[in-house]
């Protein structure tokens, strides 16, 4: 009489155990969610276009609001190229294109945060720790971007 005692007490130690592993692991994936909430400021953006030549001589940052800036500015970048770049597909009535172009300095592209704050839109270029090699090619990088349409004004943080 004795052995069906041990035993349920047995299954009721090993139901408590995969109980208990099964709470922890359910809060535990719970507490993940509002950290990733907390940059809900931060903009989507998507990369269309990294070049190496643009054109320009100065880093310059370039907002594109409708087809006719954006068909200057591939003018611009096309004046050398043969065949040109052909421009991309935008709706410019939900979307906008940011473009960085980086300076004879600049051996790469740039990696950029765009963050949406209450006034204004706010654009900061990361810069990597890593040591540059020397280049002998002279480049002038451009990046194309994709954001969502705001009528908010743009701020460059250095």
């Amino acid at each position: 009489m004795k052995e069906p005692i041990i035993v349920d007490l047995r299954m009721f130690k090993n139901f408590l155990f995969l109980f208990i592993l099964l709470i922890t692991q359910v809060y535990s994936c719970k507490s993940v969610v509002p950290s990733n909430l907390q940059d809900s400021n931060s903009m989507e953006m998507e990369l269309i276009l990294n070049e190496n030549y643009s054109g320009f001589e100065q880093e310059n940052y370039i907002l594109i609001k409708n087809q006719k800036d954006l068909n200057a500015f591939y003018g611009k970048i096309n004046r050398t190229r043969k065949p040109g770049l052909t421009p991309p597909k935008v709706d410019f009535d939900s979307e906008m294109i940011l473009v960085w172009c980086g300076d004879y300095s600049d051996s790469e592209y740039a990696k950029l945060e765009v963050t949406e704050k209450d006034a204004f839109i706010e654009i900061q270029k990361k810069t990597s720790n890593v040591a540059k090699d020397v280049n002998s090619l002279i480049v002038t990088p451009f990046s194309v971007y994709k954001l969502p349409l705001s009528s908010k004004s743009i701020k460059i943080k250095q």
